[in-house]
């Protein structure tokens, strides 16, 4: 019962806090930012903000232990919302300097209280535990770069060992994927998105979970790569771009749905293991699926340098990237089968992070 209450206060505070952020303009901002947020039509940030506000009313209505004040580390869940809440509304946002320090703030409110589960663990543990929310910010945060990929990563993660708190992110999620609604020129967005305060939320949330940090590990991947990608170009490795996997999948002409579960069923192995096999073996091979699958959809897709290197000068390379996905997950603003060029300095337009 307090996982359906979580799930349904979830979706009510989303849609209620998404019309009120178009009013007051709370949404997702690209002023000055045009070249790399190619979505122009404004999205709410929102969905931290409903998670968030849904567990405390779930906690309260429900007085189930399992989000008692003790049960969670609050005070670090909320201190990671507010950071990305400021970068989120900061004309620019932060600096990467002053958002680092304080992810390393809420770092040290993970050590000092990392949650009820794990009362009486050791300091190490304690530290690496905050050493671990730092890395999962940043995960989450750049695994958010397209619709749904972080709210399939925080469900997945969750659900099998927490949840109320998978539930409260399912909540969210069909705002974020399914639930969207028109812009200028045919483009689609969704109805409301984590911004960076949900994707820090997420991140402490799963970082302080026994049992759900091991899907961290396709988007440290995906991290990795991407950051060594932009090191290889020259460019500093926290500047956004479009070479995620979530991006390269939305080149095929995949829509946001089916891009979410194709991202969902790469990161699914390690929940699937939770739930039917209990064992440290199971969970390693689950883990290893995982890996396998991150690779095989790197090598089926392409980079946006692989696309823009065929539209420089006079190539005469077919320009097209692969034959579209067709039928009710295809993303209905897909409409040919040639990817426009692209420029290297364009960041994600569909997710918060970079």
């Amino acid at each position: 019962m307090t996982s359906l209450i979580a799930f349904v206060a979830a979706g009510a505070l989303t849609a209620l806090m998404a019309g009120a952020a178009l009013r007051i303009g709370w949404v997702d901002r690209r002023e000055g930012l045009e070249d790399r947020k190619p979505r122009r039509t404004p999205v709410p940030l929102v969905g931290g903000a409903a998670i968030l506000a849904a567990l405390a009313l779930t906690a309260w209505w429900t007085g189930d232990a399992r989000l008692g004040a003790r049960a969670l580390p609050w005070p670090a869940l909320v201190a990671a919302f507010l950071l990305g809440l400021v970068d989120d509304v900061l004309p620019g946002g932060l600096r990467a300097a002053a958002k680092l320090l304080g992810q390393l703030a809420v770092g040290v409110l993970v050590v000092a209280w990392p949650g009820e589960a794990w009362e009486g663990a050791s300091m190490g543990a304690h530290l690496t535990l905050g050493v671990l929310a730092v890395v999962a910010m940043n995960a989450v945060n750049t695994f958010d770069h397209q619709d749904g990929a972080a709210g399939a990563l925080g469900v997945l993660a969750l659900g099998p060992v927490a949840p109320p708190l998978g539930a409260a992110v399912a909540g969210y999620l069909p705002f974020n994927t399914a639930l969207r609604r028109s812009g200028g020129d045919g483009e689609t967005v969704p109805l409301a998105m984590l911004g960076d305060a949900g994707s820090h939320l997420l991140g402490v949330a799963v970082a302080t979970t026994p049992g759900a940090q091991a899907l961290l590990l396709v988007p440290l991947l995906d991290l990795a790569r991407v950051a060594a990608g932009r090191i290889d170009r020259g460019q500093p490795f926290w500047v956004g771009d479009r070479t995620h996997l979530g991006h390269r999948l939305a080149r095929l002409g995949f829509g946001p749905v089916a891009v979410a579960l194709l991202l969902g069923s790469i990161l699914a192995p390690p929940a699937v293991a939770r739930i039917l096999v209990d064992g440290r073996l199971a969970l390693g091979g689950a883990l290893v699926l995982s890996v396998i699958l991150f690779y095989l959809a790197i090598a089926a897709t392409e980079s946006e340098e692989e696309v823009a290197e065929r539209h420089v000068g006079a190539r005469s390379a077919p320009s097209g990237v692969g034959s579209r996905a067709a039928g009710p997950f295809a993303d209905p603003s897909v409409r040919s089968k040639a990817a426009p060029p692209l420029r290297s300095s364009e960041s994600n337009g569909t997710g918060s992070g970079p």
